[in-house]
C-alpha cells in the first residue's frame, strides 16, 4: 500500500507539474532562514508554509527561525540556509562584503518603529534625545538596527552614541520593553503593539503609515523579501521560481483575506493570545504588504540612500555596489497570476 501511495503521489505531483507547464525545481528539499516568523513582518512566508503553497510547488520547506535577521543572514552565508526571508538591505550591506546577494520576490515594505519606554524620557524631542541611552533591536546588525541607525544619523549621531542590546522579537522583545533596563525599543509588530496596549511603550517614529514612512525614508523602502547568493539563483532557477509562485500566490491571498482569515491560518501562539490586538495591526499594516512582490529601482534607490546614511561601509563601497545586482523582478513577472 505503501509504495502504492508513493506511486500515485508521485503520479499527481507529475501532472501538476504538466498542467502548470513547470519544470520540476532541482532542489526541492530547502532551508529558509527567517528573523522572527511569528512577527506580522514575514506574514507572506507563514501563509505560503501554512496554506500549504511550497508542497504545491513540489517544494518540501523547512524553515529556521532566528532572533533577528543578522543571525538568518549568517545561517545563509555559513551554509546552513540556502533561502533567507529577512531585510532587502542585507543584500547591499553583502555586496560591500564582496558577497553578491540578491533579492527575488518582495514581500512588503519596511514595517518598523521605535518607541520610548513608560518612564524613561521626561521629554522626547527627536532622535537626538537617543544619545547614550540603551536601545532594543531584534539583535545587531538586523534592519531594526539598520533603522535605528538611519534614525540616529538623520540626527548627527553615530550608531555607537548608544548602547543597543539584542532582544529578538516576539515574547522576548515584550517582555525586554518591561523589564525596565532599557530606555528605548526599535521592533516589529506585533511585539510594538503589545507594549503600546500595556503602557509599557509609547512610539515615536514608524514606517507602517505613508506619513511616518515619507518622514523617516522619503518614501516605501522594500524589507521583508526572499534572498540567496546569486550563484544559488544561478544554479536552481526553476527552485527559484517555485518559491516565487508560492509567495506570489500567498501575497494574493492576504489582499482578499479578512483578519479572521488569516488567524484562522496562523499558530494560535502568534497572536499573543489577544486576537483583537493582531487582528488590528494586521489592518494597519495592509498597505505595506506587496501586492505582487515585484521591486521599484525607485524603492531599491531609497533603500540604498537610507543604508549608505548610516553604514559606513555601505557607503564607502561607492560604484563598487551595483544596485541592479542586487533584486530581480524576473521570477516574479513569471509567476501565475
Amino acid at each position: 500500500m505503501k509504495i502504492l501511495a508513493s506511486l500515485l503521489l508521485s503520479l499527481v505531483t507529475s501532472l501538476c507539474g504538466v498542467v502548470a507547464g513547470a519544470a520540476p525545481p532541482e532542489k526541492p528539499n530547502l532551508t529558509i532562514a527567517v528573523g522572527g516568523k511569528a512577527t506580522l513582518y514575514y506574514l507572506p512566508l507563514t501563509l505560503a508554509e501554512r496554506l500549504g503553497y511550497f508542497r504545491d510547488e513540489g517544494l518540501e520547506v523547512e524553515v529556521l527561525d532566528f532572533p533577528g535577521g543578522a543571525k538568518a543572514l549568517q545561517a545563509l552565508i555559513g551554509g546552513s540556509a540556502d533561502i533567507v526571508s529577512g531585510g532587502f538591505e542585507h543584500t547591499l550591506q553583502m555586496q560591500a562584503k564582496g558577497q553578491k546577494v540578491q533579492a527575488f520576490v518582495l514581500q512588503g515594505n519596511a514595517a518598523l518603529a521605535l518607541g520610548i519606554v513608560k518612564g524613561k524620557f521626561a521629554a522626547y524631542a527627536g532622535p537626538q534625545d537617543l544619545k547614550g541611552r540603551k536601545i532594543g533591536v531584534t539583535a545587531p546588525g538586523s534592519s531594526t538596527h539598520t533603522f535605528l541607525n538611519h534614525l540616529l544619523a538623520s540626527a548627527k549621531l553615530k550608531p555607537e552614541d548608544v548602547s543597543v542590546v539584542g532582544v529578538g522579537t516576539g515574547a522576548t522583545a515584550v517582555a525586554a520593553g518591561r523589564s525596565g533596563q532599557l530606555d528605548a525599543i526599535a521592533n516589529v509588530e506585533p511585539a510594538i503593539a503589545m507594549l503600546e496596549k500595556s503602557g509599557d511603550l509609547k512610539v515615536v517614529h514608524e514606517t507602517f503609515s505613508d506619513a511616518g514612512t515619507r518622514a523617516i525614508y522619503g518614501g516605501p523602502v522594500p524589507s521583508a523579501c526572499l534572498y540567496a547568493k546569486q550563484s544559488f539563483i544561478q544554479s536552481n532557477p526553476n527552485t527559484v521560481q517555485a518559491l516565487t509562485n508560492a509567495m506570489v500566490r500567498a501575497l494574493r491571498w492576504l489582499r482578499k483575506a479578512s483578519a479572521d482569515d488569516v488567524i484562522k491560518v496562523i499558530p494560535t501562539e502568534y497572536t499573543f493570545g489577544d486576537r483583537a490586538v493582531y487582528a488590528s495591526v494586521l489592518e494597519r499594516l495592509r498597505t505595506v504588504y506587496s501586492a505582487d512582490g515585484t521591486f521599484t529601482p525607485e524603492g531599491v534607490e531609497r533603500s540604498y540612500r537610507t543604508t549608505a546614511a548610516s553604514d559606513t561601509a555601505v557607503r564607502d563601497a561607492g560604484t563598487a555596489i551595483k544596485l541592479d545586482e542586487s533584486w530581480t523582478n524576473a521570477f516574479v513577472v513569471k509567476a501565475p497570476r
